[in-house]
């Protein structure tokens, strides 16, 4: 895990180098064991700053040259099959210096081009130089595990790990996109490929960009999630029908050959566990596996309503590994919300739980930690599986109704309010993005909407497409994308085994039938955990890892709040309306359920990062 940048300009040579240089500064932070940086001819520099996971020798630092094509990478991640492909070049005549994945991903590169991509099985960005074709090719894993941001402009070519490091690049100004910030209110995300400025776009996951010596651009996608849904579903089609025993055994022998590659590395590794069934199966499964001692980490609430401990206590004493347990409460958070706050790369309402997290594995020695992301989307955890359709089917009808439900309803009032709020829904994927957003705008779902749902259309039936659509919207533009900012800003590597594509292939190709029982999903991972423990666990409502904001802010965090929801020049910087400040404020005051925490917080966030940041929004 690694921070990765460069320039192509035809600017001086000393000002590329020195942007640069201001890049790797501005990513320290993603690796502080070692740096470097290339300059190829006049116009072409390339850096890196290193967190030293597997070979931990000078020799493995980069860039990476392989003197006989004159070829360069920089690299951020990992590749888990490294040691398969590594067999594969050894047959072919190639000679390794060192032990670890980034020399066998530059010789892969080297050796089949492009080609390689479609043998690499990890998480990954990187930056190739094509010495014998003089082109630049940067490459994106399938999922968007690891990001890789993108400027260009009159004067250049820029690219980073981080859209803060592209800052520091120097190409030209910077300005706020007015449609990004719109998807960020509505979604608590940046929905990509635009990111919070309109000069800069993520490069999309499973899709390589190449850059040639003449200055022209190619972005191709060599992978897609529907493909692989559908070749995997044709596949074991054409096997014959699967029982549910046959899919558990399928998955849980997946899931143990994922934790296997995940637990490879040079370093200390550790379990996140939450108390939940997806953390709960990665630290029995590590355990089982792991050669040296793993420490599992849990963080808990005073809120018992909130905190999942006594579940994750219930695994970890099962365990012969050290259970570290941290309570955090609300006076706490404050203090550590300012480096939070300045860790955050684009603006999200999610994250600050990774980053506590990851501060805590850093204080204990650990570089690389177990997460249980991509669960609740491959095998049904969320409650769009059964929510979306309904809506989609009966929406209209619902309206009346839902509009007295979300007023007696004390559990799930903002839900009721989306139905009655929802007007007329045009496909699956509107009606998803209705679910998952925390603000209602018709206009931002209706766009996003109907460029989502030719990418499902295909898909053979409505488990598929959800699955598909979390996987692509928000797993992509906040789980992960939170996940890899928050821990890296603690120099932290973050795993994701249940985003094996192995595992991935088998999951989104069993019957929809076995992944839900009495309309509840996680039906295979909840069987594979009782096997695991011998039946000593019971199946118990989803809680899902989240701080209690809403009580939080309504005492400790309230003036912290309230003061930036109050200042009147930061909504003038992004063109919006103080009102709406104003209205969230006096909700949170009186408690209102009809507004969730997430919308005040999302504002929140968004003023605060204009106010560190100073960019304003661009004139149209």
């Amino acid at each position: 895990m690694c921070g990765i940048m460069g320039v192509w300009s035809d600017g001086r040579p000393e000002q590329v180098r020195a942007a640069v240089r201001g890049m790797m500064a501005a990513s320290r932070h993603r690796g502080p064991d070692a740096d470097g940086c290339i300059g190829l001819g006049d116009s072409l520099v390339l850096g890196h700053t290193r967190l030293s996971i597997l070979d931990l020798s000078d020799g493995a630092r980069q860039p990476m040259q392989d003197p006989v094509s004159a070829s360069w990478l920089i690299f951020n991640g990992e590749i888990y099959n490294f040691r398969e492909l590594r067999a594969q070049l050894e047959e072919l005549g190639v000679s390794f210096a060192t032990t670890g994945d980034s020399e066998v991903l530059l010789h892969a590169l080297v050796q089949w081009g492009e080609a390689a991509l479609d043998k690499l099985d990890g998480m990954f960005a990187f930056a190739f130089w094509n010495g014998c074709e003089r082109n630049l090719l940067l490459g994106r894993d399938r999922l968007g595990i690891k990001p890789l941001y993108v400027y260009t402009g009159s004067r250049g070519l820029a690219f980073a790990s981080e859209v803060k490091a592209l800052e520091r690049a120097n190409l030209g100004p910077l300005t706020l996109d007015r449609d990004a910030i719109d998807s960020f209110l509505a979604f608590g995300a940046v929905i990509g490929p635009q990111t919070i400025y309109r000069e800069i776009r993520e490069l999309e996951p499973g899709h390589v960009l190449r850059i040639s010596r003449h200055g022209d651009i190619v972005d191709r996608q060599y992978w897609s999630l529907q493909s692989c849904i559908s070749e995997s579903a044709a596949e074991r089609g054409t096997n014959g029908a699967q029982n549910f025993q046959q899919a558990v055994a399928d998955v849980r022998d997946r899931l143990a050959a994922a934790v296997d590659s995940h637990l490879v590395s040079d370093v200390p590794v550790g379990v996140f566990l939450s108390g939940g069934v997806d953390s709960s199966l990665l630290a029995l499964l590590a355990s089982e596996r792991a050669k040296s001692p793993i420490t599992l980490l849990t963080v808990a609430f005073a809120e018992h309503e909130f905190s999942e401990l006594p579940y994750a206590r219930q695994i970890a004493r099962e365990l012969p590994h050290h259970h570290e347990v941290v309570t955090l409460n609300a006076e706490q958070l404050r203090e550590l919300l300012p480096l939070a706050l300045a860790a955050m790369d684009q603006p999200t309402v999610d994250g600050i739980n990774t980053y506590v997290i990851s501060r805590v594995g850093v204080s204990l020695g650990l570089k690389v930690l177990l997460s249980g992301v991509g669960g609740d989307e491959l095998f049904g955890g969320y409650t769009t599986f059964a929510k979306v359709p309904q809506l989609l089917r009966y929406g209209a009808a619902l309206r009346p109704a839902a509009r007295v439900m979300s007023k007696l309803d004390s559990r799930n009032p903002i839900q009721w309010r989306k139905a009655a709020d929802a007007g007329r829904l045009q496909n699956l994927a509107e009606a998803y993005l209705l679910q998952r957003s925390i603000r209602w705008t018709p206009e931002v779902r209706r766009s996003l909407g109907a460029r989502l749902q030719p990418h499902v259309d295909p898909l053979a039936n409505d488990y598929q497409k959800l699955a598909a659509l979390e996987l692509q919207v928000y797993m992509r533009h906040q789980l992960l994308r939170d996940a890899d900012v928050f821990s890296m800003a603690n120099s932290v590597e973050l795993r994701v085994p249940f985003l094996d594509l192995a595992l991935l292939r088998t999951a989104l190709a069993i019957e929809p039938r076995h992944h839900f029982e009495n309309g509840k999903g996680k039906r295979i991972t909840w069987q594979i955990l009782r096997e695991l423990t011998k039946n000593s666990v019971s199946r118990r409502r989803k809680m899902g890892f989240t701080f209690p904001w809403q009580r939080w802010m309504q005492t400790a965090l309230h003036e912290t709040v309230a003061t930036t929801l109050r200042n009147q020049q930061l909504y003038e910087a992004l063109a919006l309306d103080p009102a709406y400040g104003r209205q969230l404020l006096a909700g949170l005051a009186r408690g209102d359920r009809l507004q969730s925490w997430s919308e005040v917080w999302s504002l929140f966030v968004l003023l605060h990062w204009q106010a560190r940041t100073g960019v304003e929004c661009a004139v149209a």
